[in-house]
């Protein structure tokens, strides 16, 4: 399969949310058709991958024992917004 020689950069937020829908769309309909890999894809309850899972415990483990080391998502979002413009 070839990729889209589309430039996401080149789109605005707007447009890339409605692209990211489109897209979600397209396989909820080949789902609805029949194509198993669509399917999985869109199986929100399958399980995690037990290595991510034992790290997601260990983490909330972690905050548990010393809430301290938590980061407030207001933070954690405008970190993540500096670093990856």
């Amino acid at each position: 399969m070839s990729q889209p020689s589309i430039d996401p950069r080149s789109l605005t937020v707007e447009e890339r949310l409605a692209l990211i829908d489109e897209l979600r769309l397209s396989i909820a309909r080949d789902a609805q058709a029949g194509n198993p890999e669509a399917s999985a894809a869109l199986d929100l309850y399958r399980p995690l991958d037990p290595d991510v899972l034992a790290e997601m415990l260990r983490r909330a483990d972690e905050l548990e024992r010393d809430p301290s080391k938590g980061v407030r998502w207001e933070d954690f979002r405008e970190e993540l917004g500096r670093k990856h413009k």
